[in-house]
């Protein structure tokens, strides 16, 4: 029988981070291009083990705007394809709303700073929502 490689375990983050309210409020139906995107991570098995997929999609068409690959799911990776997503929509990033859960790698220091540079506003769902 073929041996199956073992899921990935993630850190779990303790208590919602206050100063990162949830400002999309699950309103997923946004009709302007670049004012809403949200990203996520997830892992996919391979046949060296895992990779994790970022990506960043716009809620207003619906299209996904950047994305990274990684060997491993640090906040590199959601830094990267948020950088990906920038580089190639050119949004008027002051007016911009990213929403995520809250994964340590949106909630670690680099990537907080990388959308603070650029005046990205954050938004983070509570525990177990959108």
């Amino acid at each position: 029988m073929a041996k199956h490689p073992k899921k990935p375990h993630y850190y779990q983050g303790g208590k919602q981070n206050p100063n990162i309210p949830n400002l999309l409020k699950r309103q997923f139906n946004q009709q302007q291009a670049n004012t809403h995107w949200v990203g996520d991570i997830t892992y996919i098995r391979n046949y060296q083990g895992w990779s994790y997929l970022a990506t960043v999609l716009d809620l207003g068409t619906r299209e996904t705007v950047g994305y990274a690959l990684s060997q491993t799911p640090d906040a590199a990776l959601g830094k990267q394809a948020l950088m990906n997503a920038v580089a190639l929509k050119q949004p008027n990033t002051k007016a911009l709303l990213f929403h995520s859960d809250q994964g340590v790698q949106y909630d670690a220091s680099v990537f907080k700073q990388t959308l603070a540079l650029h005046g990205v506003t954050q938004s983070m769902s509570r525990r177990g929502n959108c």
